[in-house]
């Protein structure tokens, strides 16, 4: 695993689309004692969290699998560029005040940054929900194994699975910085347990395994998840 040669050749792949603009995505991992509390704050004070920090979208995630600590969640934000996202703050008075009304302790265990490699054109809205299955992964080829995932999701639309997409992104920052997390994204649990039981089938196995021979997985993990803010 060589973090740098990896960065370099997403970053390669990622200007292609844009000299100017890489669209960035921020996730702050917070643990509490009581998450449903902590979500009804995100959902109540979304959309002032949203836009005083320039977000497009934003969301909550909630961990169903794989957590590091108990009572995990994934507070997340996508940018426009690394330039917003990295301007972002979250220190400001919009957000102090509105912390101000936040009743649970919270522990913020990890915040990031990170590169949007590869994403499906997408519209979200306020109150729309989704599941995910992430996985954190290392690997030397980055560009043969994007383009196994790309193919693993264009062959899943091809076999009933058109509501499933996937997502891939670049840590830019942290312990994980120099790896790739893909995302596959279900629009209900159960769908995306389907997704991964399809997994074995004919069609999607060969695909696993070319992908299992070019990766490493660092960590995976289950969430269900709410949009809460839309600038749209």
């Amino acid at each position: 695993m060589k973090p740098i040669k990896i960065i370099f050749a997403i970053l390669a792949l990622a200007a292609s689309s844009s000299a100017l603009a890489i669209p960035a995505m921020s996730v702050i991992t917070v643990n509490t004692e009581d998450p449903a509390a902590y979500v009804n704050w995100t959902k109540k004070h979304g959309k002032t969290v949203g836009s005083s920090i320039n977000a497009g979208v934003g969301g909550i995630c909630v961990n169903t699998a794989g957590h590091y600590s108990p009572g995990e969640l994934y507070y997340w934000h996508l940018f426009d560029s690394h330039a917003t996202a990295v301007a972002a703050d979250r220190g400001n008075s919009t957000i102090t005040k509105a912390l101000k009304s936040l009743s649970v302790k919270r522990v913020i265990s990890q915040a990031d940054i990170l590169q949007i490699v590869a994403a499906e054109p997408s519209s979200m809205s306020v109150g729309d929900t989704f599941s995910n299955w992430n996985i954190i992964v290392s690997t030397d080829d980055p560009a043969l194994y994007l383009s196994q995932v790309q193919t693993l999701a264009n062959t899943a639309q091809q076999n009933g699975f058109d509501d499933v997409s996937m997502a891939a992104y670049a840590y830019m920052t942290g312990p994980n910085a120099g790896k790739l997390m893909v995302v596959s994204q279900a629009p209900t649990p159960a769908r995306l347990g389907e997704f991964l039981d399809a997994t074995a089938s004919e069609w999607a196995a060969p695909i696993m395994n070319r992908l299992g021979g070019i990766r490493s997985y660092e960590h995976g993990f289950m969430m269900n998840c709410t949009v809460v803010h839309s600038s749209q």
